[in-house]
């Protein structure tokens, strides 16, 4: 029995990967919101449970789900035009190793294109991502500067105050940590997803999904990883997006000498806990998702 050949179709991989980011992002915003309010805490180390109650008994529970209403333009958009450009890069980037191809077998070196393809990717999504990421962060700290009453009125309130240029000038604190994560994420899943493909004797079932047991476990394994690695970029980040430039002059020097004098190099683990366990989870969501549509559409990166 032969092995039927791969349609190719990223559309539906972007499209089905971003629908399910946006029903996991939906469920898991809570945690995204305690890791915010954790990571802008100066006082003192806040563990999740504690990032609950102050969040919870201060001011009550709705105020976990402040900024709700960025997740489709925070979540859908970004990671559907992430798994589009992947693929397609993928697909563009076996074509030029295929002399490397040995009695008709994909090259293992294949296995090191998501080094580069998803950082490539990344900065695709990116763009769409930042705008309304910055957006979320401060109406999750629910603080009567940062008081949007919508999406809309947050970004033009935000762009006359401080310019339309702030909702991007943490770009570049973006792509460190987005890249490093996905990175990191992307290999360390086709990695798992190789080992766990080649064990099967039949090589026909090479291009099958993942048992959804399989998939799961190789899904939390490398977004742990991936999300304990960029946790301190994660905390700058947050810290940075809460300036308001129109009062205070944005400098990540400042900000990171400013943390390690007052709270000490414990800083820049803040919130960790918390957003292992939301990505791991989150992810959950999509990544199986993504690859049930990928082994029917996608591209098998090496035999």
């Amino acid at each position: 029995m032969t092995e039927k050949p791969q349609q190719f179709n990223p559309i539906l991989i972007a499209f089905y990967s971003g629908l399910a980011s946006l029903v996991g992002d939906m469920v898991m915003f809570p945690f995204d919101t305690i890791g915010t309010r954790i990571k802008a805490h100066k006082s003192k180390f806040l563990g999740m449970k504690q990032g609950y109650d102050l969040i919870v008994k201060n001011e009550g529970f709705r105020y976990l789900f402040k900024g709700f209403s960025t997740t489709v333009m925070g979540s859908f958009i970004p990671y559907g035009s992430y798994f589009l450009a992947y693929e397609y890069m993928n697909y563009y980037a076996i074509k030029l190793t295929k002399g490397l191809e040995k009695d008709g077998e994909k090259s293992k070196l294949n296995l090191l294109i998501p080094l580069i393809t998803s950082p490539l990717a990344e900065a695709v999504s990116v763009i769409t991502y930042i705008p309304f990421d910055t957006l979320r962060t401060r109406m999750q700290m629910n603080v009567p500067e940062y008081n949007y009453k919508g999406i809309y009125s947050g970004l033009i309130e935000i762009s006359k105050k401080e310019g339309w240029i702030r909702l991007f000038q943490a770009s570049h604190l973006y792509m460190a940590s987005v890249v490093v994560y996905t990175t990191f994420q992307m290999w360390f899943y086709e990695l798992l997803r190789y080992q766990i493909l080649r064990q099967r004797s039949d090589h026909t079932l090479h291009n099958q999904p993942l048992a959804i047991h399989q998939s799961i476990i190789a899904t939390m394994i490398s977004t742990a990883l991936a999300a304990a690695i960029v946790n301190p970029v994660d905390f700058i980040i947050t810290r940075y997006q809460l300036v308001d430039s129109s009062q205070q002059q944005l400098s990540v020097k400042v900000l990171v000498q400013e943390a390690w004098r007052q709270e000490g190099k414990k800083a820049f683990l803040k919130g960790l806990g918390t957003r292992v366990f939301q990505c791991s989870i989150f992810s959950i969501f999509y990544f199986p998702v993504y690859d049930h549509f990928k082994s029917k559409y996608g591209i098998t990166l090496a035999d």
